[in-house]
């Protein structure tokens, strides 16, 4: 395995960090060498998640400067030393978490648990973050996944996808269920994709009429206009009155929580895929749960079992998430992909490097 350094890379590359609120500065950083376990990786694209559009418009607090961007895609540079595994300099890929593969965690198969897990980010004395608003980043080798030739505004899109089919598997999803996604945003629909995926029937309740029509073309057996209608009443209607097998909660509002709750039927599974900013308490009856067998899971990030069934998902052409892609802006212009990206209604917006 070839581990020498392109010799076409610059002493410096270029970075966007977000330093403040509403405030974007165009920083040179020296590049650096890869180490052991590690891989220098040249950016193609990024797209902007809700933690950088948060951060930016000031509805989540952060530490300033912030090197925003974890849903990367772009191709290998060169390996640290040792490298042994099947990837290539050359290799297109999207970047994804990291394990140590030897503690608790990793050896009980729950690799998102390990401390390892978000080794990716990076600390610069420009910046700290995930680092995928730049030119190049150092990656942990085992934290990447091949997309093969597939365009890199859609390969970056693998780490929300494997979000959602970390979310469908440990909700237990299967054939023939009934399954309820709250809120048909991007997180919403690869949670429908992920779901299908799975085989269940899929409910999307929305109150934006765009969104859900979007929903529907993208594969939802049924919507929802929770602007007009009671989605409780409506899914218990639809499900012969006893609940969804599985109610997922893509938006982190109080409302849809406790509406998420209601719905679920016995032996039923509640999950928690977004967070709450702010953060709103929710009541729960635990005589419900108790006496209805009901489940309350939360999910957050993936493992590697689920990005790289995502990466693989992508490069076979057995997903289409180019619905889900709304703008595409050059890394000079960070800006405005912000700008663009916290206006309501939004889908993703990606960062090309």
């Amino acid at each position: 395995m070839t581990t020498t350094v392109d010799t076409e890379v610059k002493t410096t590359f270029v970075a966007g960090a977000i330093t403040g609120v509403g405030k974007v500065e165009l920083v040179d950083i020296p590049t650096p060498t890869p180490d052991f376990g590690e891989a220098l990786i040249r950016i193609e694209a990024t797209a902007i998640c809700t933690w950088e559009q948060r951060t930016y418009s000031g509805a989540q607090s952060n530490k300033f400067p912030f090197i925003g961007g974890h849903e990367v895609a772009g191709t290998i540079v060169s390996f640290g030393p040792g490298y042994r595994g099947t990837l290539a300099i050359g290799d297109r890929v999207a970047l994804g978490g990291s394990a140590c593969g030897s503690c608790h965690w990793c050896y009980t198969g729950k690799d998102r648990v390990c401390e390892m897990h978000y080794d990716g980010a990076v600390e610069y004395d420009a910046g700290w973050g995930p680092g995928g608003f730049a030119e190049l980043k150092l990656h942990p080798a085992d934290g990447l996944f091949p997309i093969g030739d597939v365009p890199a505004e859609i390969g970056c899109l693998a780490e929300p996808l494997s979000c959602a089919l970390h979310a469908a598997r440990l909700s237990g999803a299967e054939v023939g269920q009934d399954v309820v996604i709250l809120g048909a945003g991007v997180m919403g629909l690869m949670n429908l994709i992920a779901m299908k995926k799975r085989g269940a029937r899929v409910i999307v309740s929305e109150v934006d009429a765009a969104r859900l029509a979007k929903a529907k073309a993208m594969g939802a057996d049924i919507t929802i206009d929770a602007s007009k209608q009671d989605p409780v009443a409506v899914v218990k209607e639809l499900t012969d009155g006893r609940g969804a097998d599985i109610v997922l909660a893509a938006i982190g509002h109080r409302v849809a929580n406790e509406q998420g709750m209601q719905m679920i039927a016995q032996r039923g599974t509640f999950v928690v895929f977004a967070s709450a900013h702010p953060e709103t308490p929710i009541e729960v009856g635990p005589n419900s749960l108790h006496n209805n067998e009901q489940r309350v899971i939360g999910v957050v990030s993936s493992e590697k079992q689920d990005f790289y069934l995502a990466a693989k998902l992508i490069r076979q052409g057995q997903v289409d998430l180019t619905p889900l892609l709304q703008n595409r802006y050059p890394l000079s212009n960070l800006s405005g992909a912000l700008d663009e990206a916290i206006l309501p209604g939004t889908y993703r917006i990606v960062v090309e490097s």
